[in-house]
């Protein structure tokens, strides 16, 4: 067995060497279509671009910004086990993948985390990442286990860990190899008693189901200017937000919004469309246009705020009365203002537009700011969370876009009164607990 594995792991090792040019060459690529950061693409082959701090040092990666977001609470958590164990709060170096995650960090992280971009998954890229940070201790966020990050850092601890039941599968396939992944890491902190048991499964050791550390996080922050500037625009007027939407969804949307607008006629809705991947506004925007309604970009409207609007010029005077039905989000690190400015929200990357499941995204965000949720079949990432909004009347799950169009007409026209949210406690406590048993004194 163990032969089997470290042949698996020469084998990985020959091609990522073979295919070094294509690394490099793809890399660039992505530089050349905005997906990577030119200045940073240093870091991304291992290259640190700051110092070491002394002292025992903690490396969270976190892919993506909903992965980035759920640190939050655990980086609190551990500042308070720290001092309530009398010790210094160990050194944080977060990593991440995309782009829109590294914009975000300096404002989400606390002072003093440092952040950086993921190695590739290249040996060399790793060993000189690994050198240079030195870490103590690993923690990788939900999914991202890589080959090599796995085989350098051993003892790595696993949390906010999910398995869809595709996931699952397809692992299933290379019994061994899952075995060795899963089996590198100390523990496996699962989001749900059903993500725990497909990690036993595949080899992981200790897998608890504990929830996820977004529960603990506060309501996501609102900027008021922006909140009352929406509000301005739309006075008396119902504002759906499609959060999060992914290719493909907004077409399903565009084509029901005639008839949801007949439905609450002489209310006409407002939409706030605030896409997954805010650099597809433009094409949005066109999109929105074609289908004959009036819209505009959020930054030609936008007060001095603290989002993060796409390199786009804007022009001295926001455009004249009557205001847009659609907004089309074009900055990022402002989903709690959207929330707070609308009366329902629309879950993205749970349509299966396309046949593509993504899995669905937190509805605990627009939940804890107070607004209900409508979403659509795939929410295999949050299935257990997903499951006790929607017993309590916060969130509606539809088969298909017709159902949505009916919830959201109902909502918007005489919401129901969902009960009260159950008690949801995470486990940051619990893991900043288990990182400072595993940190040298």
């Amino acid at each position: 067995m163990a032969c089997r594995r470290q042949l698996l792991l020469l084998s990985y090792r020959l091609l990522a060497l073979l295919l070094t040019p294509v690394w490099l060459l793809l890399l660039l690529l992505r530089s050349w279509r905005g997906r990577e950061e030119p200045g940073r693409l240093a870091e991304r082959l291992g290259l640190a671009s700051r110092l070491r701090p002394p002292g025992p040092l903690v490396w969270i990666h976190a892919a993506s910004v909903g992965e980035l977001t759920s640190l939050v609470p655990l980086l609190t958590a551990l500042e308070a086990a720290s001092a309530a164990a009398r010790r210094p709060t160990p050194a944080v170096l977060v990593t991440s993948v995309t782009r829109t995650a590294a914009r975000l960090a300096p404002g989400l992280l606390p002072a003093g985390v440092l952040h950086q971009y993921v190695p590739i998954d290249h040996w060399l890229a790793v060993a000189l990442f690994r050198r240079h940070w030195r870490p103590d201790l690993g923690l990788l966020a939900e999914a991202e286990l890589w080959p090599e990050l796995v085989h350098a850092m051993p003892g790595l601890l696993l949390i906010n860990a999910r398995v869809s039941a595709r996931s699952h599968r397809r692992h299933r396939r290379l019994p061994c190899y899952s075995r060795w992944l899963y089996g590198r890491c100390q523990a496996c902190f699962a989001q749900s008693a059903a993500d725990a048991a497909r990690l036993r499964s595949l080899g992981a050791p200790a897998a608890l189901a504990l929830g996820s550390t977004k529960w603990d996080g506060p309501p996501l922050p609102v900027h008021r200017p922006s909140q009352e500037r929406l509000q301005g625009l739309w006075p008396q007027r119902p504002v759906l937000l499609f959060a999060s939407s992914h290719p493909g969804e907004e077409a399903l949307l565009l084509a029901a919004w005639p008839q949801i607008c007949r439905q609450l006629a002489p209310r006409r809705p407002a939409l706030l469309l605030a896409p997954r991947h805010p650099e597809r506004a433009l094409q949005l925007l066109g999109q929105v246009r074609a289908a004959g309604l009036e819209a505009q970009l959020w930054s030609r409207l936008a007060p001095p705020g603290p989002d993060l609007p796409l390199p786009d010029p804007r022009p001295p005077d926001p455009p004249p009365d009557p205001a847009p039905t659609v907004v089309v989000v074009d900055g990022l690190g402002q989903m709690g203002t959207w929330i707070a400015a609308a009366d329902l929200v629309l879950m993205g990357g749970s349509w299966r537009a396309g046949g593509r499941e993504l899995g669905g995204h937190n509805p605990l965000e627009p939940v804890r700011g107070g607004r209900p949720v409508v979403c659509g079949p795939d929410m295999a990432n949050f299935a257990e969370l997903s499951a006790q909004l929607e017993r309590c009347g916060w969130l509606w799950r539809c088969g298909d876009a017709a159902a949505a169009c009916e919830a959201v007409i109902t909502w918007l026209r005489q919401p129901p009164q969902p009960a009260a949210l159950p008690p949801l406690q995470g486990p940051s406590a619990r893991i900043a607990a288990a990182v400072l048993e595993r940190l040298p004194l």
